[in-house]
């Protein structure tokens, strides 16, 4: 590796390197924590500046394994890898349609800068920072490559990773060991971000936080932390916010902590010192892969449950459970309330339905997902399992979903109803009731919703049920990343109009980055996107012609409001 040129201002050095036979710019910026090295990208749209595995945190390893978040210390030399992929944190295999397979590792506090044309303090570009989904136990940052977002709007993307499963939920319930560090890990990534943005080029004053499903949820659990207060002034949640999954019943939690104690030979001991110390020492492999996916498992009467692999109520960060919603007015949404916020869905979640059913569940109700869901699935797993969780036992909150969800328009429809239901109570009435929350006599912040319908090319869910003609859960992500998705044969694609496909996209990103510029996704050459209020619930269906509708889903929204509600009152008179 030889030097060929070397520039210097504000603190940013401008280097050219020769790597073999390519000559690379390279460019090293100051930060508060230190130096980072940062690589040029040429691509069709423009010029990208790419600064891979920045240390955000100190490692949470050894003693700080199930401990909250320490902010980084300065280093020395200069940070950044020419590589395109930081390590994931440790987390179970699983591979996701579309992303890359990346490796694993415990210290995995880092992350990636993409910075649109020249690096410059006087830019003062927005910034969008990305939490990534994955049911809170898989995925990484690295996956999401940003870069036709970065220059579709001229826009600083930031994607973080953050701990997952045990090593970022686990909750003893004590001040040892609360819980939810890989929340404490977005913080401190969003904390990194404001000190250090500017010297990219960046405006610490205008940060979006965006993710999808558990990234969705994240933000949407990050909005209701009041101290996050100036860590970012907008939000988007894509197909999650707080929901009945997003936070774990105490019972589960008890499960999971005595079976990872039991495997791990830390059962027993009288102390929770000691128990740290004892989970301490043992391999972060042996800790993710203490609990299996059968273990979330409940035959025939639930699907999973997930206790200890996702945020908790620990008085501190969550200091009560937001599964219930309160009153708009109710001091727990006046930070959420006081930023601009967009919300929405896809109008095939319901595809993780029939994805999550277990063998033993088809094999029991004599099914297979390839050809239906049958109703009993709804009336006998998928309903009583949701009033169960949010409200307790209440047959008769159960018999009114079954009945709701109960259509004698054939197998195919009856399938959809029952996966409908499933995309209803996880995403769509939650993000309804985020919403209205955030809307109701609001003049402080602006409000958007919208609804994609337009079934992607690239199922983000591997082998798709062949009549499941909807737009699945993640099908959006490849509208404003760029995906991977080598597997799918030419004669699939061929049934696409993919030219299509790609105005949506262009549109999206417009959508998109306009609102993280200034609030409102509206501008010149974009389809009108009405602002959501309580009355008209307005919101943009995203499609191949985009258009507007009104009031997405009220009646569903009724009823599962109806089952939160109970389970509310029900909370308050077990406290009392």
């Amino acid at each position: 590796m030889n030097y060929i040129s070397v520039f210097y201002y504000v603190e940013i050095y401008l280097v050219t390197f020769a790597f073999g036979s390519d000559i690379v710019n390279v460019v090293e910026v100051k930060t508060p924590s230190g130096w980072v090295r940062g690589y040029e990208e040429l691509l069709d749209g423009g010029q990208v500046y790419r600064f891979v595995k920045i240390p955000y945190a100190q490692p949470p390893i050894g003693d700080l394994r199930f401990q909250k978040t320490r902010p980084i210390k300065e280093w020395e030399g200069v940070k950044g890898i020419r590589d395109a992929n930081s390590p994931q944190c440790s987390q179970l295999q699983f591979p996701l349609h579309g992303v890359d397979a990346l490796e694993i590792s415990e210290d995995c506090l880092f992350l990636n800068i993409y910075v649109p044309g020249k690096i410059s303090e006087a830019r003062n570009l927005p910034v969008m920072v990305w939490i990534h989904g994955g049911g809170f136990m898989i995925g990484g940052g690295s996956q999401y490559k940003p870069q036709k977002l970065v220059l579709g709007g001229g826009v600083i993307v930031v994607t973080i990773n953050y701990r997952l499963g045990l090593l970022g939920f686990l909750t003893l319930h004590d001040p040892l060991a609360p819980g939810n560090y890989g929340l404490w890990d977005q913080i401190e990534a969003f904390k990194w971000v404001q000190k250090s943005i500017a010297a990219f080029g960046g405006n610490p004053k205008s940060v979006t936080i965006f993710g999808e499903s558990a990234g969705g949820m994240s933000v949407s659990l990050q909005t209701l932390i009041p101290s996050n207060e100036g860590l970012f002034q907008r939000a988007i949640s894509q197909s999650g916010v707080v929901s009945f999954y997003s936070i774990s019943q105490r019972q589960e939690e008890k499960k999971f902590s005595n079976l990872l104690l039991e495997r791990t030979n830390c059962a027993g001991k009288e102390e929770v010192t000691e128990t740290l110390k004892c989970l301490r020492e043992v391999p972060a492999e042996n800790i993710t892969s203490a609990i299996f996916f059968n273990d979330f498992q409940v035959p025939l009467n639930s699907t999973f449950q997930i206790g200890s692999l996702v945020p908790t109520v620990d008085g501190d960060l969550i200091k009560e459970n937001l599964m219930y919603p309160k009153s708009w007015d109710d001091e727990t949404y006046r930070f959420f309330r006081s930023i601009d916020y967009i919300s929405g869905t896809l109008d095939g979640e319901g595809n993780l339905g029939y994805f999550s059913l277990a063998p033993s569940i088809q094999e029991h109700f004599k099914f297979n997902t390839s050809v239906r869901v049958p109703k009993s699935i709804l009336c006998e797993v998928f309903a009583p399992v949701f009033v169960e969780t949010v409200a307790g036992n209440f047959p008769e909150l159960t018999q009114e979903i079954c009945d709701f969800y109960t259509t004698s328009e054939g197998d195919l429809e009856q399938s959809l109803k029952v996966c409908d239901f499933y995309g209803d109570s996880w995403f769509v009435v939650p993000s309804n009731i985020m919403l209205g929350i955030h809307a109701k006599d609001n003049d402080k912040a602006k409000t958007f919703q919208y609804l994609v319908t337009k079934q992607s090319p690239y199922p983000f869910i591997q082998n798709p049920a062949p009549w499941y003609k909807k737009a699945g859960h993640g099908e959006e992500l490849h509208l404003i990343f760029n995906m991977t998705y080598n597997d799918i044969p030419e004669e699939t694609l061929k049934q696409y109009d993919l030219a299509a496909d790609e105005m949506l996209s262009k549109d999206v990103i417009k959508y998109w980055t306009n609102f993280a510029k200034n609030g409102n996704p509206n501008s010149d050459g974009l389809p009108n996107w009405s602002f959501f209020d309580t009355i008209t619930k307005k919101y943009a269906i995203l499609d191949t012609l985009i258009t507007e509708g009104e009031d997405l889903k009220p009646g569903a929204t009724h009823l599962l409001r109806k089952v939160l509600d109970k389970g509310r009152t029900e909370a308050v008179h077990d406290e009392l």
